[in-house]
């Protein structure tokens, strides 16, 4: 099951890109609010991550998904 849906499961990089953005939101909250050197730094390597992943995300996915994926059906067997 997890093998199909690798396969046939898209999305626009912009998804990705504000997932990414969100993550770095709520690491700047932590390095903001936290007293803990070591988890301050931890969150830091998570903006430092999460901006790198969310800028790259548009350059490295495709706009739309292969065709040979579009047309496949989601469960083998099924029929359109």
């Amino acid at each position: 099951m997890i093998g199909m849906l690798r396969d046939t499961w898209w999305w626009p990089w912009w998804v990705s890109s504000s997932i990414d953005l969100a993550v770095v939101l709520a690491a700047l909250v932590v390095v903001r609010f936290s007293g803990r050197r070591e988890l301050r730094a931890l969150a830091g390597a998570f903006v430092v991550l999460g901006v790198v992943a969310a800028v790259l995300a548009p350059i490295v996915m495709h706009e739309q998904p292969d065709e040979r994926m579009r047309n496949q059906p989601a469960m083998p067997g099924a029929t359109r």
